[in-house]
């Protein structure tokens, strides 16, 4: 088991705020060996649609190299999605990324080409308001 993301606990309150009621933590896929994403979620969206459910890796872009974050979130979330499709198909993968990160590689010609080519649904947070600030649909 990996361990928790340096933001794990703040995007897991952004979620509980924006009324997600956390079902994992962390999210456990049944592999060997074993792997996780760090949450899962799910929240009601209105009386006439169904529950909407899903799992966030969480990451920081800590690193001097953001690209060198990018490629290796990019590599973590393919394996997660195409676990995800096996285990629980209704569950939708999303990538939690800081708004500087966002705002940094995201906005770039890298970043656009990856989120379009790797069809990356992400979760933009704020590390000081402890908010989320966007989501792909």
């Amino acid at each position: 088991m990996s361990r928790k993301d340096k933001y794990h606990e703040l995007v897991k309150n952004a979620l509980i705020q924006e009324g997600w009621i956390i079902t994992h933590d962390p999210y456990a896929f049944d592999t060997i060996p074993q792997l996780s994403t760090d949450l899962g979620a799910e929240r009601t969206i209105a009386a006439e649609r169904a529950g909407e459910k899903i799992a966030v890796e969480v990451k920081s872009f800590l690193n001097v190299s953001q690209v060198v974050d990018l490629e290796r979130a990019i590599g973590q979330y393919e394996l997660y999605r195409h676990l995800l499709k096996r285990q629980e198909t209704e569950r939708k993968l999303y990538l939690a990324v800081p708004s500087y990160a966002f705002e940094g590689v995201f906005k770039t010609p890298v970043g656009q080409l990856a989120m379009e080519e790797f069809g990356l649904k992400i979760i933009v947070f704020d590390i000081l308001g402890g908010t989320l600030v966007w989501k792909t649909p």
